[in-house]
């Protein structure tokens, strides 16, 4: 009984004020004593120890000129307070479980801030297991300061554990030690933020919360769901720490990201992508690892989370917890499935994209509707656009998974379940967007994964050129010899090791076409160019055409510039600006490796030195009518057209029009919309219509021209 009030009368003192150096050893003695175990005899039961806390202000003292510590009450409950400040721990703190350290303001104006010092290890173990390793804290430093909030954010999980050693039948004496202290922290949190926990308790009950208790669910490690600024589709991060000012708490945020597989230095990145000033912000602070072959890295990104009044259902907030989506298991499920086919693109790869894309512009984010095939290759969109600053860009220390270099550019369904050495947990935290280039659009843009499928090929289109068997065959030998690379150079190493095919003639007369059947026959991308692609000075024709050649080459794509008179033209002695832009496109050709076909129209205003550079030439003449009628049946069946809606006999008037391969498409694309416009059966009337305005415009067009 003397013992028990040994420690009853401590534990009114700790809560005194003492003004003398003296009562303060008195004090210290008394700790020591407290501490030691009480047991008389084996039919005596043991006494529970209490940990100890004490309490202090940190203060200026105006005499001193110095900042210090004193003892204190705690007349101040901790929760009308900010708790944010600093604590310090002499060495007269190690007989006490913890410290409260209450900061009181220079100013008196200010906010008083608190502190809770650490000082038992076995304490300081619970703590650090249940709260795991946190931006900017060290388990292991001296004084270890925690933010109460921070154990107001954990305290689910930390009273969790004091319930579960509770219900233990026996204990270990380290184990009574541990409960002692995590119930002591407990209890003191409970005292002192009774009002907190109960107002937080009340609101998530009810998926609400207010912007003052937001720490109460930003929890580290959590997984937190927003929407990507780009796609607007859901993603998760994960959350690393919080931290707030009066109107804004910032989020340290981590994902996985892919890495550049460039060989070099690490390079700083810029930030990652910020939204409109009256939206949540996120910026990121990380770098590019440039390394060889394909990986996947951690990116840091924030989150700044402004202020809000009264409350808000936590659902709808712009950046939440997992566990308050409606779905919660669904979701994740989704995410993780979404994740499998990001990661399955890393690298380079040929895929169809339909729907919308976009760029972060200078002033907004512009976007676009996409249609076409598209390359996905975010080292070539990193390396060409090196200022942007919209792309994730993991550093060396953060690299996940290294992968060997990617050979292929065709994905398949079979990719898409490849997890890539990822985990379920690190897939749920990639992103919806790759980034890449629109083959038909020709913009580099960031791609929606849900949006990319598998290309389509059509090898059949080969076998339906309207060339002479002859020239097909020729045309098909080459392409297949070249694409099976059988190694023959020329006596300069590099030079010489591409096919240029030449095709001229009117017109509409399948040029175009049989650049792109060779792509479908061959199973490989087509890169179209039109000259104006390519600029009008010999500087720009220079840099264009190295960077064109360079992607095609990283994509092994075959090239088709359209219209190359303009480049192939004889040279004179009045035009040297002309005459250089010739040189230029001679010698970017000549040491071109891949498949590059050319389409002309004036193949008599040739330079004689294309002549020897050009492998083969397919000459296209004017369509006859029997062809005109197998390219009218071609498109009459992609208009949807059942058959015999339109006679032999009709379909042989059409042929008899003086219209070309390309003008006879677009009167069946005309005539289909009129057709739907009308609400009717796509028909030869609508046909016919479609054709006669053609041809007027053609006519009054000639007139003009006269």
């Amino acid at each position: 009984m003397q013992q028990m009030s040994l420690i009853r009368n401590f534990w009114g003192s700790v809560t005194g004020r003492h003004g003398s150096r003296s009562t303060e050893k008195s004090r210290l003695r008394q700790d020591a004593e407290v501490k030691e175990v009480i047991q008389d005899s084996s039919s005596t039961p043991k006494v529970r120890r209490r940990m100890q806390i004490k309490s202090v202000d940190h203060y200026w003292n105006v005499h001193d000129n110095v900042w210090t510590h004193r003892n204190n009450d705690s007349s101040v409950p901790a929760e009308l307070a900010e708790p944010i400040g600093s604590g310090a721990g002499p060495d007269e703190w190690k007989g006490y479980g913890f410290v409260v350290v209450r900061k009181l303001p220079f100013n008196r104006q200010d906010t008083i801030r608190f502190r809770i010092v650490l000082k038992d290890s076995h304490l300081i173990s619970v703590c650090r297991g249940i709260i795991g390793e946190v931006p900017n804290l060290s388990w292991n430093s001296e004084p270890l300061e925690l933010d109460p909030l921070l154990l107001i954010s954990f305290f689910p999980q930390l009273e969790d554990h004091e319930k579960q050693l509770q219900s233990s039948a026996s204990h270990t004496q380290e184990e009574e030690i541990i409960l002692d202290g995590l119930s002591t922290l407990l209890d003191w949190l409970r005292t002192n933020y009774r009002a907190t926990l109960a107002k937080i308790s009340s609101l998530t009950a009810h998926d609400e919360i207010t912007f003052d208790l937001l720490c109460a669910i930003l929890v580290p490690r959590s997984i937190l769901v927003t929407r990507d600024h780009a796609t607007s589709e859901l993603r998760c991060l994960r959350l690393l720490s919080t931290t707030r000012n009066d109107e804004v708490y910032t989020l340290s945020c981590e994902s996985v990201a892919m890495a550049s597989p460039q060989d070099g230095s690490v390079e700083e990145g810029s930030p990652d992508y910020s939204l409109d000033d009256d939206s949540d912000e996120v910026t990121a602070q990380s770098s590019r690892i440039r390394a060889g072959g394909r990986a996947f890295g951690t990116h840091i990104s924030m989150v700044y989370v402004r202020n809000f009044e009264g409350t808000q259902k936590i659902s709808r907030l712009s950046i939440h917890p997992l566990r308050y989506h409606h779905d919660p298991d669904g979701l994740k499920a989704a995410l993780i499935k979404r994740g499998r086919k990001w990661a399955s693109l890393n690298g380079v790869h040929h895929v169809y994209y339909r729907g919308l894309a976009g760029i972060q512009g200078r002033e907004s984010y512009v976007r676009y509707n996409v249609h076409s095939r598209i390359m996905v290759d975010r080292s070539n969109f990193v390396r060409l656009q090196p200022n942007y600053a919209g792309v994730p860009k993991p550093s060396s220390e953060n690299r996940l998974v290294q992968l060997p270099a990617e050979s292929s550019i065709i994905w398949t369904h079979a990719k898409e379940q490849e997890p890539f050495g990822l985990t379920d947990d690190q897939l749920l935290l990639t992103s919806p967007v790759v980034y890449g280039f629109s083959l038909a659009d020709k913009y580099w843009l960031e791609f929606n994964v849900q949006h990319i499928t598998p290309v389509v090929w059509n090898p059949e289109t080969f076998e339906g050129l309207l060339l002479p068997s002859d020239r097909k065959t020729l045309l098909r030998s080459l392409v297949e010899a070249h694409d099976s690379d059988s190694g023959f150079d020329d006596f300069v190493r590099g030079k010489g090791q591409g096919l240029v095919i030449n095709l001229f003639g009117p017109p509409g007369v399948g040029k175009t076409l049989s650049a792109e059947a060779t792509s479908e026959h061959l199973r490989r991308p087509l890169y179209v160019v039109g000259s104006g692609d390519l600029g009008t000075k010999s500087s720009e024709l220079d840099r264009n055409l190295e960077r064109i050649f360079d992607i095609a080459t990283c994509w092994n794509a075959i090239i088709l510039i359209d219209e190359a008179d303009v480049f192939l033209e004889q040279r004179s002695l009045h035009d040297m600006e002309r005459n250089a832009m010739v040189a230029v496109f001679l010698r970017h050709i000549e040491y071109y490796r891949g498949i590059l076909f050319l389409t002309t129209n004036r193949i008599t205003t040739f330079d004689e030195a294309f002549l020897s550079r050009i492998h083969v030439a397919l000459h296209f003449n004017e369509l006859t009518a029997p062809t005109k009628v197998q390219i009218w049946h071609s498109f009459i069946k992609k208009a949807g057209i059942a058959d015999g809606a339109v006679s032999e006999d009709l379909i042989e008037k059409l042929a008899q029009r003086d219209v070309n391969g390309r003008q006879i498409k677009n009167a069946c694309r005309t005539a289909t919309s009129l057709a739907r416009s009308r609400g009717q059966e796509l028909g030869y009337a609508h046909l016919e219509e479609a054709l006669s305005a053609m041809e007027e415009f053609v006519t009054e067009f000639a007139a003009m021209k006269g």
